[in-house]
């Protein structure tokens, strides 16, 4: 009886030794099921670029995975987490773990009366982000399939049912309590006010609201809290959310890629693919568990002032962000780090003194980890800056606009700095005049912009459509607001203001302004000729030239002013070159440079005969200069025989001046 007691007692210690370990080894969450309950079959990686090895499993329809705590406490530190410890005193090992990985560094203005507490909610067993804001109609459109109404669809993420009686959905104002209803794992909710709640019960499971919080079209915030108005979920989104303009207008709504991942996902929010618009009660259209690999980028640095300066990321940080080793040049001292408020990407840097105008400084961060574990990129871990110097007039300027885009693209509006200076641009405006007074202002930025020296920035309403367009376009250098001031097609005036309006900087223009020769100037954009002449003189503005695509949007106009008078020329280069030559320049390079901007040029090639062999452009609007090529071909594409050949450039300038250059290219060939 001695040894039989003690066999037992000692296999009930092993039992018990194996299910703590198990326990503090690993937490346990759900993966979602695959739309469709398809069978997903993929490599899970699990914390591999938190502690520089990989564990891969291949698993088939899985039901779990485990976050292992092998991560390395060091490198994923987090400043003012306290272990949480059980009813008995004893550290839960889990629930610290789960701290490790969700904490978010939230540094949003909370509404009034919530709670800024990510991992507490109304019961120990539901873990923050168990409920998940998983889709956000906050612009519903009419005559679009779905139903003409706002909709927030949350998402089980957790393996237990969960309660939602008492539980809460804000906006950054208003509240609307929840009714009794339990969620099961993996079901999808939609909440709608309960006046629209019937139009909805086609898509799925309808929670309908007696009160509804209401959200912007723009930008807003979605909390999702429990009875103790804790937080348990939270999205912030704008119009940049949507990934274009037109997204924003056309009722899409915005949807989480996955919602198992225990980060902020603001910055992950996409417009809905679905050919609705939008996916309440079912699985997202952009549904994506594919583990995040990618370290974080150091993508911009801004001076907010000359003792501060803005770091932002192009992924959402861990709160380990502020234990980072950070690090400026010029023997300066960072003496506080913190988030931006609203941010998850942005470090607000404090200084230990102040910074210098006309000075290059550069910041190094190490050390740091997004949301998943990933360490920052190597390759992207420094950037440079400078502290902006206040403007003058007639520093920055207008220099292009297109106010007669083709259909279905945005009109713009470029400024240039005129200067050698950095200058920041918060605060300056767009306007137009409305009554013989400067009206309908439009902020250009609310924060720091910092413009560099002879730099350009576009304004405009929709990049992803501009850039279609104008692909040679420079988009770093573009801005999005969700409107211009009105610059209507015939005529109107821009202006142009600093954030004092001391200086007003304007243009009036008309139709009659674009090179008289065009019969349509859809899609052609006024180019400034020189920075230096009077920004207000019809003379000073031409028709951007064909060779740049009709408009220069962030980059030098392809009309421009010398200061050195220049005769009009014609150059070949080479001058003898071979079509069909292996490992020699199989064409030739006809190149113009043009006193004067607004010519219309024609490129003919002849045969000695005087035969007409091909026509190269024919009345293109010219810029003071630019090239063609040709590679030996006739007008049915097929190649010339070698031999002696005439290009004839004809000019015709808008006075009605025509000039004719004659120039010889040779085609050879090579010797068998």
């Amino acid at each position: 009886m001695k040894i039989s007691y003690c066999f037992w007692q000692g296999l009930w210690c092993f039992a018990m030794f194996f299910t703590l370990t198990s326990q503090t080894n690993a937490t346990v969450y759900t993966v979602p099921k695959t739309p469709g309950n398809h069978t997903l079959k993929s490599p899970f990686i699990f914390g591999a670029a938190s502690y520089g090895k990989s564990f891969i499993n291949e698993v088939e329809n899985p039901k779990i995975y485990r976050i292992h705590s092998t991560i390395s406490p060091k490198r994923l530190h987090f400043p003012n987490i306290n272990e949480a410890k059980s009813s008995n005193g004893h550290i839960n090992r889990r629930s610290r773990l789960s701290r490790q990985r969700l904490a978010l560094p939230f540094e949003r203005k909370w509404p009034p009366t919530i709670t800024q507490n990510p991992h507490r909610t109304n019961n120990d067993s539901i873990a923050f982000k168990s409920l998940v804001i998983n889709e956000v109609m906050a612009a519903p459109k009419k005559d679009n399939p779905l139903p003409y109404a706002e909709y927030v669809e949350i998402f089980n993420a957790s393996d237990k049912p969960i309660e939602l009686e008492g539980f809460y959905l804000k906006d950054a104002k208003k509240t609307a309590r929840l009714p009794a209803y339990e969620i099961s794992p993996e079901e999808y909710l939609i909440l709608v006010d309960e006046d629209d709640a019937k139009d909805f019960e086609s898509f799925g499971k309808v929670l309908p609201l007696s009160s509804w919080p209401g959200y912007t079209n723009s930008q807003g915030e979605v909390y999702l809290c429990d009875d103790r108005k804790t937080i348990i979920d939270s999205l912030a989104y704008s119009t940049k959310s949507y990934g274009s303009s037109s997204k924003a207008k056309s009722g899409y709504s915005l949807e989480v890629s996955n919602p198992f991942l225990a980060c902020d996902q603001s910055l992950l929010l996409q417009a809905s693919e679905d050919p609705q618009k939008g996916t309440p009660g079912k699985a997202n259209s952009v549904f994506d568990t594919t583990p995040d690999m990618r370290g974080p980028k150091l993508v911009n640095a801004t001076v907010q002032d000359s003792l501060s300066i803005l770091v932002e990321f192009d992924e959402a940080l861990s709160s380990s962000a502020l234990a980072a080793d950070w690090a400026i040049n010029g023997g300066l001292r960072i003496v506080q780090r913190r988030f931006f408020p609203g941010s998850t990407n942005a470090v607000l840097l404090s200084l230990d003194r102040q910074l210098q105008e006309k000075t290059a400084y550069e910041v190094t961060v190490k050390n740091l980890y997004d949301c998943a574990g990933n360490g920052v990129d190597p390759a992207a871990n420094t950037i440079t800056f400078q502290l902006p110097s206040a403007a003058s007039k007639g520093e920055i300027i207008l220099n292009e606009l297109l106010s007669n885009p083709r259909s279905g693209t945005p009109k713009f509006v470029e400024i240039y700095n005129h200067s050698s200076k950095y200058i920041d641009l918060m605060g300056w405006k767009l306007a137009n005049i409305d009554d013989g007074i400067i009206d309908n202002r439009r902020t250009i930025s609310d924060v720091a912009k910092i413009i560099a020296p002879f730099d350009y920035l576009v304004i405009t309403t929709d990049i992803a459509e501009l850039s279609q367009q104008y692909p040679k376009g420079i988009q770093e250098k573009w801005v999005e607001l969700s409107s211009l001031p009105s610059y209507p097609i015939k005529g109107g005036s821009v202006i142009l203001l600093d954030p004092d309006e001391q200086w007003v900087e304007r243009l009036d223009y008309t139709e009659k302004m674009q090179h008289p020769l065009i019969q349509n100037p859809k899609g052609i954009s006024l180019e400034r000729f020189s920075p230096e002449r009077e920004g207000n003189n019809p003379d000073n503005w031409h028709s951007a030239a064909a060779a740049a695509g009709y408009a220069t949007p962030g980059f030098k106009n392809s009309q421009q002013f010398s200061l050195e008078t220049t005769p009009a020329s014609i150059n070949i280069q080479p001058k003898v070159f071979i079509p069909a030559a292996a490992g020699e320049q199989p064409f030739t390079t006809i190149s113009y440079q043009l006193p004067d901007a607004g010519y219309l040029g024609t490129l003919r090639i002849f045969a000695t005969d005087g035969r007409l062999v091909t026509a190269i452009c024919q009345n293109e609007l010219w810029g003071t200069k630019g090239f063609y090529t040709w590679n030996g071909t006739n007008e049915k594409n097929r190649k010339v025989r070698p031999g002696y050949y005439i290009l004839l450039a004809e000019l015709v300038h808008p006075d009605g001046q025509i000039k004719q250059i004659k120039k010889t290219i040779v085609v050879g060939s090579k010797l068998k």
